[in-house]
């Protein structure tokens, strides 16, 4: 690949990115205000039923969640639960508003990789989940503060979940163009992802029958690496095969996605105007 085309690439997945951003950040009081509300109702429910536990039990652990841990793991669960469904989501709300608005069929007929799309986008995620992503860490190293490299080290495992659930999400998106009377199906699918991720609680809460499903589930994986680099709880060849596993899903599953709507889209066509 030559010099020029990269340099055309990277310039046309930050049109892409700066395109979503303008979107988003439309109202952006509204936006900003409703990214920071939604992850702290799961935050603060959960937070007083561990609280409450702690209270009546008078244990000082929960498997391997100590009390004085709690509320920085739970902080963790929140960024991570927040930035997986915002990915997930994504493309159903995207091309929701771009059949409403007719501009479906131009992005359609667009000659952009939906690679670079998805890049793009998962760059634009990251702008606009900064603001409530860094509240949230501020208090998390409030409770428990971490090393810099540390902290760059979650923040990319939060990257490769954020771009391997866009790769999902991007299925989900061609059923909004083409057949939106199967999206239940992803809803369902969201809905065993958020059960199998652990996100405030332990794999240990999980049936052991069930745990196969969690141990499947690359969510689960960068979730639980981030809590167990930061808090110390897993040895290095567990560690390795969770960000291998993990880097496996960020690669794959765009992949996937991207040929799976071009597939869906090119045989069903547009629906449902």
């Amino acid at each position: 690949m030559s010099l020029v085309s990269i340099q055309e690439r990277i310039r046309i997945i930050w049109a892409i990115a700066k395109k979503d951003l303008k979107l988003s950040f439309r109202f952006p009081k509204n936006f900003l205000a409703s990214q920071l509300i939604q992850p702290l109702k799961l935050f603060i429910i959960f937070g007083l039923i561990y609280q409450s536990f702690y209270v009546a039990t008078g244990k000082a652990t929960i498997g391997q969640w100590r009390r004085m841990d709690y509320l920085p793991i739970l902080l963790l669960g929140t960024i991570f639960y927040s930035c997986a469904t915002y990915a997930f989501y994504r493309f159903r709300w995207g091309f929701y508003n771009e059949k409403y608005w007719k501009t479906i069929q131009a992005f359609l007929i667009t000659p952009v990789s939906k690679l670079d799309f998805l890049i793009g986008s998962s760059i634009a995620i990251v702008v606009e989940l900064s603001a409530p992503v860094l509240c949230y860490l501020v208090l998390f190293y409030k409770y428990h503060p971490v090393s810099f490299p540390m902290l760059l080290f979650v923040l990319g495992i939060l990257y490769l979940m954020i771009l391997g659930t866009l790769g999902i999400s991007l299925m989900q998106g061609a059923f909004v163009i083409s057949n939106e009377n199967y999206l239940f199906v992803f809803d369902y699918a969201y809905a065993g992802l958020i059960f199998a991720s652990c996100f405030f609680y332990s794999i240990s809460a999980i049936p052991g029958s069930l745990r196969f499903l969690v141990e499947l589930n690359p969510v689960y994986h960068a979730i639980d690496l981030a809590r167990v680099v930061v808090f110390h709880h897993l040895h290095r060849s567990q560690i390795a095969f969770s960000i291998s596993y993990l880097i496996t899903f960020a690669v794959l599953m765009p992949v996937l996605g991207a040929l799976f709507f071009r597939k869906i889209v090119r045989e069903m066509g547009v629906r449902g105007f």
